[in-house]
């Protein structure tokens, strides 16, 4: 049954866990047991929904209507509550159980907690935790920057900490800590809470293997009497760079630091940590770029060490008699088969569409099922399993849990929309069920899912008769190592300053392509203009994910405008790009920058399940894009979290946002920061741009030599800017910024080398969501809005007179509490 939020009051009642308490620690998640293991509850984040299922039929027995984008929940030890947090509702939703007889399962919003069942608590909660006592429920507010604190006998908020502010914010405390993933000690004592993106250490450098570090805080959980708690930082624990495992092309080893640590799950005395781990250090390649850890810290609840990590693409080698060599992109999540001792552990794999096991020893030690270069996995998404194919193909599993006895486990996958229930005594999945119907066939949402399959998969399953030559599967990386969310999670930024073929460049968010309040209204991609259509990603897929091009020409399709061409170098077996529609064993003979538009080319067909709709995949791509990606809710205001009761801590200050928009207009911020993109950046042409406008270094320069569109380059004297030995520095900053070489060592993208008077400068990035997307600039410069606002240089560029509006560092503070609020429902300025 779908519950509306408009339920009667008389149906909520107070909450009363009759001294249950949880046996074990506990860590936000996205899919939960009960602690007697009769239900199964999953958020359903497309749908503003959450789904309960009965674990004795499998049967999904209640769809409850919560806030908007629910990403995680807290069950009560008793399983009388639920408590999910709304990531772009800004809320907490409470959902009462009043009847859990699994053939007359009742479950509504408590309507006593707040509006529909509501408790504001700050802007963008993406974790929440309840403490094993079921006495406190924790929330992890991203964009604010804060953890609430919710009483589960009163359900009032009881206490936040401004993590910004504290010790947890190490190295400066005007970085965005964005908290993340929570988890909270068995005896209830202290919460771990991570910070999602990694920052450089207080030597690191941006572009650079050794350069950032990622950290999780620790916080003591204070209890001052009835109903009084608050949090009490302790410590940081630091978990650096490791070795991969993985050679470069010299042969060398490379290294890399976690990042993107969305998950912390505590078992006995140590703390799991799944994460992408990043290697920005060139030259880039497939299988160095990003890594897939499960970082470990030791003496949870006391000295807390980080004791390294695991590579489990390392176990993906030597894959087990039978299987195909997969390797596990984007581990999001960990569950356990056992709570204490010897038993398994199995990791999520987003990415590939796989659960990962993994041995633990007595001391909570893991490491791979057979040898050092093997480990078994179990994937979801089998074309060629019937349990796992069509209907049943589990695609991007977000979150697991595991029953008590070890004997189940429960995968929720976000795109299929579906739970894959998988026997652990023979690792293979026995049953799937669905959550939610998928879209309506040839609806815009069915293109849109499709889309979010095509950017959340690494691997790629496409439409093809049984005569079709050539790969059909796995195109969309090599043998699964990266997808798009790798670097973009939720179309955002990974923070990662990576050595690509331009030079160092800062990961962009995808939020700033397109003009929410008008999608067709697309700015040009890439940080040195190097790209007109989004459909240019293909590169990507193709020279970064994939091996590239082939070292020996094969026939191709040559398409009009004719070529001659008979032979290329296109890899045929990898990309979205195609020479002809349904023709997978040859590729197209032309793949480039500018000269041949790359939207609108054959491209392969996705079938949804039970849709008689064949939907373009590359297009798709494009549209999801287009329509999905969602700029971060801005930290809401001191003025509105007093109104709705809740503490003021993180809140911006209104008065000040105001006076910062005035300075904004009076710096000339808006000459290059303006319209629903907050870019001037705007494609105003119809590909392919006219040849005049295509530029590139002479090579007499021995710089790098990529096509770029100088007319969108605009310079602010941000080349080399921050790099150490530079001379082109910040005062009162670190030099941390990458080193302008590109990843064959030639001098990068940015300087006019040749003095023709094209070429120095960047494209104008968008600021749109800018709180949530630092680095900034191209090489990383700065990891602080403030940073950026004291380049003086930036600030006066453009201006005849050389103006300057910000010498005053109020104004400067103003400004960057203005910029914090720039979101989707900020009034849009023009020039």
């Amino acid at each position: 049954m779908l519950v509306p939020l408009g339920i009667d009051v008389s149906l909520a009642s107070d909450i009363d866990n009759d001294g249950v308490a949880y046996e074990s620690a506990t860590h936000s998640t996205n899919t939960a047991l009960t602690q007697d293991g009769k239900f199964l509850w999953v958020v359903n984040p497309d749908l503003d929904t959450i789904t309960t299922i009965r674990t004795d039929t499998n049967d999904v027995i209640s769809t409850i209507a919560v806030g908007d984008e629910p990403r995680s929940l807290a069950i009560t030890p008793s399983g009388s509550h639920v408590y999910v947090a709304n990531s772009a509702g800004n809320s907490i939703s409470v959902i009462s159980v009043k009847n859990s007889n699994v053939d007359n399962f009742v479950a509504v919003p408590d309507v006593m907690a707040g509006y529909g069942g509501e408790i504001i608590t700050g802007s963008e909660p993406k974790g929440v935790v309840i403490d094993p006592q079921g006495d406190n429920v924790f929330v992890a507010n991203s964009s604010q920057d804060t953890i609430s604190i919710i009483s589960t006998k009163t359900n009032n908020i009881v206490g936040a900490i401004n993590l910004r502010k504290s010790i947890c914010n190490v190295g400066d405390r005007q970085r965005h800590f964005q908290p993340m993933a929570l988890a909270v000690t068995k005896d209830g004592q202290y919460l771990y809470v991570t910070r999602y993106l990694s920052f450089t250490t207080d030597e690191g450098v941006q572009r650079d293997d050794f350069g950032k570090e990622g950290i999780v805080c620790k916080l003591e959980i204070v209890k001052n009497g009835k109903n009084k708690v608050k949090l009490n930082p302790l410590s940081t624990i630091s978990m650096e760079t490791q070795i991969t495992g993985f050679k470069d092309a010299s042969n060398s080893d490379t290294y890399a630091f976690p990042n993107q640590l969305s998950s912390i799950v505590i078992r006995g005395d140590k703390a799991y940590l799944p994460n992408i781990a990043a290697s920005p250090s060139g030259p880039q390649s497939f299988d160095t770029i990003t890594q897939s850890f499960v970082n470990v810290i030791d003496d949870i609840g006391g000295d807390d060490r980080s004791i390294g990590a695991l590579n489990i693409h390392l176990g993906a080698r030597d894959p087990e008699l039978g299987k195909q060599e997969l390797y596990f992109a984007n581990p999001i999540d960990i569950g356990f088969s056992t709570g204490t001792g010897p038993g398994s552990a199995y990791v999520v794999s987003a990415g590939s569409d796989i659960i990962v096991k993994l041995l633990v020893d007595s001391y909570g030690n893991i490491d791979f099922t057979n040898d050092s270069d093997t480990t078994r996995y179990i994937d979801l998404n089998d074309p060629d399993n019937p349990s796992t194919s069509g209907e049943n193909a589990g695609k991007n599993p977000v979150g697991i849990a595991i029953t008590q006895d070890g004997s189940k486990a429960y995968v929720s996958n976000y795109v299929s929309r579906n739970v894959s229930v998988i026997d652990l005594k023979k690792d293979e999945v026995i049953e799937v069920i669905r959550t939610t119907d998928l879209p309506e066939a040839g609806s815009l949402d069915e293109i849109i899912l499709v889309g979010a399959e095509m950017f959340f998969s690494s691997r790629g399953n496409f439409v093809a008769d049984e005569y079709t030559e050539g790969s059909n599967r796995d195109r969309l990386s090599e043998k699964g190592r990266q997808n798009c969310a790798s670097c973009h999670p939720d179309g955002l930024t990974d923070g990662v300053v990576w050595q690509f073929a331009t030079g160092p460049r800062k990961t962009l968010s995808i939020n700033g392509t397109f003009n929410p309040h008008d999608v067709y209204d697309q700015k040009i991609i890439n940080a040195s203009a190097i790209f007109d259509e989004v459909e240019d990603a293909d590169f990507n897929t193709r020279l970064v994910s994939s091996k590239g091009w082939l070292e020996t020409p094969l026939p191709c399709i040559d398409s009009p405008p004719l070529t001659g061409l008979l032979e290329s170098k296109v890899d045929p077996d990898h990309g979205l790009i195609l020479g002809d529609w349904d023709v997978f064993g040859v590729a197209a003979c032309v793949l480039n920058q500018f000269e041949r538009p790359n939207s609108n080319r054959p491209q392969p067909y996705v079938q949804l399940p039970g849709s008689d709709v064949l939907v373009k995949s590359h297009d798709a791509l494009i549209d999801w894009q287009r329509y999905a990606v969602r700029t971060p809710n801005r930290p809401m205001m001191k003025k509105e979290l007093r109104a709705v009761g809740a503490p003021v801590v993180g809140g911006l200050n209104q008065r000040k946002v105001r006076k910062g928009e005035r300075v904004f207009k009076e710096a000339g911020c808006v000459t290059c920061h303006q319209g629903g993109k907050w870019t001037a950046s705007t494609k105003d042409f119809v590909s392919p741009p006219d040849p005049s406008e295509v530029a590139k270094e002479d090579a007499s320069t021995n710089a790098n030599q990529f096509q770029y569109l100088s007319r969108f380059l605009n310079d602010i004297g941000s080349y080399n800017l921050n790099v150490v030995g530079s001379g082109v520095s910040i005062e009162g900053y670190p030099a941390i910024g990458g080193i302008e070489i590109d990843n064959k060592g030639l001098p990068a993208l940015g300087f006019d080398y040749d003095g023709d008077g094209k070429g120095s400068g960047y494209n104008i990035s968008s600021i749109l969501g800018t709180l949530h997307t630092p680095p900034y600039y191209h090489n990383g410069a700065c990891e602080t809005l403030i940073c950026v606002l004291s380049d003086k240089v930036h600030r006066t560029a453009g201006r005849d007179s050389g103006y300057d509006a910000l010498t005053r560092k109020s104004k400067r503070k103003q400004l960057v509490e203005y910029l914090k609020s720039i979101d989707e429902n900020t009034d849009i300025l023009y020039r």
